[in-house]
């Protein structure tokens, strides 16, 4: 990667590591963040505002429905969010890579029947089979049977390892693609075994565009998670508290106040407090933006690069009457990934 690259990835690094910083900052500098304030008052006493502040009452963004600053509890659920992105896209990549190798090496029946259960699983919403198989957890969660962090935890897992049939077979596929390189041929003619290919092959080949296709699952992930929260769950769960004299009205809560989180809460206001939701959604958009922006330069950079420096070698020497066969099949192509 050149200085130039470098530098068009400076901006999108510098603004995540911006929001990561920041959400571990405001609970230092303001242990005070997420106080609820029931009113505000004058210099004489009197009470001039009840929550939700609008942002000139307590500025910049105003406050949630129990009085706490919008833009603190923004900034200090970053670091969930992120770190919640992160591990769930790494965690797709190791699971989906090892499904993958599975399928390379099954015979070709079972690796048929396998592509079809995949390939069915790209027809359904992956926001409606997570939500389908936590649904039954958020009861536990609810009655305090089930802590927040272990909540956490297993969420994390079940929406990873929704996508591991997809991603799985996807990988798969590019792998038995590669597995036809005819230096492949050669190493299984020289006695070459299961274990030896994956470790000197496919392990290698993987690493090599592994981070181009770790930054696409972070987009994807975080978009996911934007979807779980307008149906209400959310990472670590949320707490509902019953308020109202005449009639009991929900109220939702959040331990972490990570942004999809922020989105369910308020969810209910969007008609009449819309920056509620609408700066949450921005600051979601704003992430997905630097992620793929990142992307975008990593497989310029990493792989369309140097499928251009294979071209032009093999063009090279064809002119010198020699033939050049490149071992360079393993692509992931993103349009297929989006698919």
């Amino acid at each position: 990667m050149n200085s130039w690259m470098a530098k068009r990835m400076a901006l999108p690094i510098l603004v995540i590591i911006l929001f990561i910083v920041a959400g571990f900052l405001v609970p230092v500098l303001n242990p005070d963040y997420d106080e609820a304030v029931n009113y505000l008052s004058d210099e004489n006493g009197r009470v001039i505002a009840a929550p939700p502040f609008t942002p000139g009452e307590m500025p910049p963004l105003g406050s949630d429905k129990l009085g706490r600053n919008f833009f603190l509890l923004l900034l200090t659920g970053a670091k969930y969010t992120i770190f919640a992105a992160l591990a769930i896209a790494l965690l797709r990549m190791v699971l989906g890579f090892f499904f993958a190798v599975m399928y390379t090496f099954l015979p070709r029946l079972a690796g048929r029947f396998m592509k079809g259960m995949g390939e069915s699983f790209q027809y359904i919403p992956l926001v409606i089979i997570v939500y389908a198989l936590l649904i039954p957890l958020e009861g536990a969660f609810q009655t305090g049977v089930l802590p927040s962090n272990r909540y956490f935890f297993i969420q994390v897992i079940a929406i990873a390892a929704v996508t591991l049939p997809s991603l799985g077979i996807y990988l798969g596929e590019e792998m038995k693609l590669f597995m036809k390189s005819e230096f492949i041929q050669v190493s299984k003619t020289m006695g070459a075994g299961k274990f030896h290919l994956f470790k000197q092959h496919l392990l290698p080949q993987f690493r090599r565009h592994s981070i181009v296709l770790f930054s696409e699952q972070v987009s994807q992930t975080l978009a996911l998670l934007i979807q779980l929260g307008v149906l209400h769950m959310c990472l670590g769960g949320l707490k509902i508290a019953n308020f109202g004299i005449m009639e009991s009205i929900p109220v939702y809560f959040s331990e972490t106040n990570e942004w999809a989180a922020t989105v369910a809460i308020n969810i209910q206001q969007i008609f009449l407090r819309p920056m509620l939701v609408v700066v949450p959604l921005s600051l979601f958009a704003v992430l997905i933006l630097c992620v793929n922006s990142i992307s975008s330069i990593l497989r310029s950079a990493l792989i369309e690069g140097e499928g251009a420096e294979v071209k032009k070698k093999a063009e090279e020497s064809n002119q010198d009457g020699s033939v050049v066969s490149s071992n360079d099949q393993f692509t992931l192509k993103h349009e297929q990934m989006k698919g």
